[in-house]
């Protein structure tokens, strides 16, 4: 209880008459009979104001007795009192009523009692023997505030609750796709671990590796389960190769101080104790969870790859073997000329080793002719795919070490490795080949040079008669210029003179020819007409023709036709296969004609062919197979050279020599010569 002393202007209080108001007087009579403090029921103040009394006895002691000397008395006002201890917040926010004995003896103007009684807060108790009861009720200003502060509140806890939900919501979604992805990515690597050709692994750093992880594919590789594993029901070093253990524990113990990974092949054995080779790649590293050291890689069996890299390995050192066994020269070069590989036999016709050569250009290799355009050509090639050399054989000239030019025969290949050409070429040294076809040109020109003698041998008798002629119309002419001279008959000497000369060059003529036929040694090719080429050898042999009664005719093609040849040779064939058509012409006895064909023609752009037609005996059908082999003869005293002779130079000059049966009787010889455009 809050004491408040008289307020200065009230002292109107002194002298207040108890006797004058009865419930004074009962709260006094109740406070002497109690010996204790005593209220009044609820009266008027001075003031006006509701208050109630308060009356305190106070005694004396006389003689071991207590005498009432007089009573404290003092007034509680209501209004003032409540104003003073309560709040003003309070006061501002609520209504509050005081009942005493049923009776209101207190309350604030502003009270509502038709306001919900919900918000009607009430607290009643007892004292001194009066029932007191206090109720307060907020204001209606006040619950509008407070609801507006609470909907407000609520609302704000709405949004932050939606918003905690939201994100709760979005981080569930988001945790459910990450362990969607994280379950997704789980099944692709244990797919794809399952696919490969090995094992992936965790295993602690103990002992002899107690698996924590495998994957599917250690039953493959070693025959045992990945329960097995991971039950450590087996451990990894139990099946690795005794001789290799120590190995393996060093060298992944020397990465993991270095904190390096580490790998190695080492054996192990499967289940069916079979000894297998495998590849292990791995790194230690810390676990998040337990912080102990793991290791975790990955293991491949390759005893195949191996054995088959073996076997390549064999099979390249056997290939290389062959290589440099090979007599000729095998060089390798790529897309770009550089050489790659040079075996044995070119170290020793080059005169390099391969170290000298390996990754130069390959037109080191060639004489300066052509070597300025060998890039140019291998350049044509890669763009085009159109081949000169490749795939053929060509004679080249190629240079050694020392400078010294040498011929050889080239023909090169070309192989794809991946995206990379090669080029291989083999090279054969053909210079002793060669000097064995000078010899043998040269003994073929010796025996067509005795041919020659021999044909012309035969043909003396013809061509006496031819010089014969000149030589006596020279005589007679001479005779007659003397016998004109000595007449004095001058004018007629001038014709009696042009008369010589020309028997003169008539018989220099057949002479010329004579002497052509009987050259011998190096003769140079040339281009010539081909009727050129065949009127000169009719005019040889039309006098052994007239001794014979026989009659050649000459058909010549249409079109005019070039030949790069040697003329001697060449009219040295035709006029064997002449001599051969008029022989056989004259033992048939000239049954059936005295003609003998002589016919050019162009069989098509490239090609002219020149054939020679009897009708006489033929030959036999055993006689054809060997026509063309040395010394076979139908002739009685024939040496059976003519026509092996006759081969071998149309060969030289890239053309082919034939036989055809002649209808109704006889034999056909012609030979097919390449002709040369202009």
């Amino acid at each position: 209880m809050q004491r408040i002393m008289p307020i200065e202007g009230h002292e109107a209080a002194q002298g207040f008459n108890l006797a004058q108001k009865p419930l004074a007087i009962s709260a006094v009579l109740q406070a002497q009979q109690s010996n204790a403090p005593a209220l009044t029921i609820p009266l008027q103040s001075l003031n006006g104001n509701t208050a109630i009394g308060i009356y305190v006895p106070v005694f004396s002691r006389h003689e071991n007795a207590d005498a009432l000397e007089g009573f404290v008395a003092g007034m509680l006002i209501f209004d003032v009192y409540l104003k003073a201890i309560l709040p003003s917040y309070l006061l501002e926010e609520h209504h509050f009523e005081l009942h005493i004995n049923g009776q209101k003896i207190f309350s604030d103007n502003e009270y509502e009692p038709s306001l919900d009684n919900t918000w009607v807060q009430y607290a009643a108790f007892d004292l001194h023997g009066q029932s007191w009861r206090v109720n307060a009720q907020p204001k209606t200003r006040f619950l509008e505030q407070v609801h507006y502060k609470i909907t407000r509140v609520l609302l704000l806890c709405g949004v932050a609750l939606c918003l905690f939900v939201s994100f709760a919501a979005y981080m569930a979604l988001s945790a459910r796709d990450r362990a969607r992805v994280i379950k997704d990515e789980r099944n692709k690597v244990d797919h794809l671990l399952k696919n490969l050709p090995g094992m992936a692994y965790q295993t602690f750093d103990e002992g002899d590796w107690p698996a924590i992880l495998v994957s599917e594919g250690c039953e493959a590789l070693t025959g045992y389960s990945k329960a097995e594993f991971e039950a450590h029901s087996i451990l990894w070093g139990k099946i690795i190769h005794p001789e290799d253990y120590q190995r393996v524990h060093e060298t992944v113990y020397q990465a993991i101080i270095h904190q390096a990974p580490y790998e190695l092949e080492y054996r192990v054995f499967n289940k069916n104790q079979d000894e297998r080779l495998v590849w292990e790649k791995g790194e230690a590293v810390m676990s998040l969870i337990s912080e102990k050291l793991i290791l975790e890689g990955f293991i491949a069996d390759i005893t195949d790859a191996r054995q088959a890299e073996l076997e390549v390995m064999r099979s390249h050192a056997f290939s290389d073997a062959i290589v440099d066994s090979v007599v000729e020269a095998i060089i390798t070069i790529d897309q770009n000329g550089r050489i790659k590989s040079f075996n044995n036999a070119a170290q020793i016709m080059f005169g390099y080793n391969f170290d000298e050569v390996k990754n130069l250009n390959v037109s080191c290799l060639m004489s300066d002719m052509y070597a300025q355009h060998h890039d140019q050509h291998l350049e044509t090639y890669l763009q085009t795919n159109v081949t000169h050399i490749i795939g053929t054989g060509r004679e080249l000239e190629a240079k050694r070490k020392n400078g010294e030019i040498f011929p050889i025969h080239l023909s090169v290949n070309d192989v794809l490795q991946q995206d990379e050409r090669m080029f291989v070429g083999l090279i054969k040294d053909i210079t002793s080949q060669r000097l064995a076809q000078d010899q043998n040109r040269k003994h073929i020109e010796q025996m067509a040079h005795a041919d020659r003698l021999n044909s012309l041998g035969e043909m003396a008798a013809g061509i006496a008669h031819e010089v014969n002629q000149p030589l006596t119309a020279i005589s007679l002419f001479s005779q007659s210029g003397k016998n004109l001279f000595e007449s004095g008959k001058f004018d007629k000497l001038p014709h009696i003179f042009e008369k010589l000369s020309l028997h003169a060059r008539r018989a220099g003529s057949v002479l010329e020819r004579m002497q052509m036929m009987t050259q011998q040694g190096d003769r140079q090719k040339e281009l010539l007409d081909s009727k050129t080429l065949v009127n000169e050898v009719l005019k040889l042999a039309e006098s052994e023709a007239r001794m014979h009664e026989i009659t050649i005719k000459l058909k010549h093609c249409k079109t005019n036709a070039n030949v790069y040849v040697d003329r001697v040779q060449i009219q040295q064939v035709l006029l064997n296969l002449l001599r051969n058509a008029m022989e056989a012409t004259q033992s048939a006895e000239l049954k059936h004609g005295n003609t003998v064909e002589l016919l050019t023609k162009v069989t098509d752009e490239q090609n002219i062919m020149i054939s020679v037609a009897d009708r006489g005996c033929g030959l036999d059908a055993n006689m054809r197979d060997k026509l063309f082999t040395a010394f076979s003869s139908t002739k009685k005293n024939g040496m059976g050279i003519g026509l092996s002779i006759s081969k071998s130079i149309i060969e030289e000059h890239g053309g082919t020599i034939h036989y055809a049966q002649n209808t109704p009787v006889g034999s056909v010889f012609y030979f097919v010569l390449p002709v040369v455009n202009e």
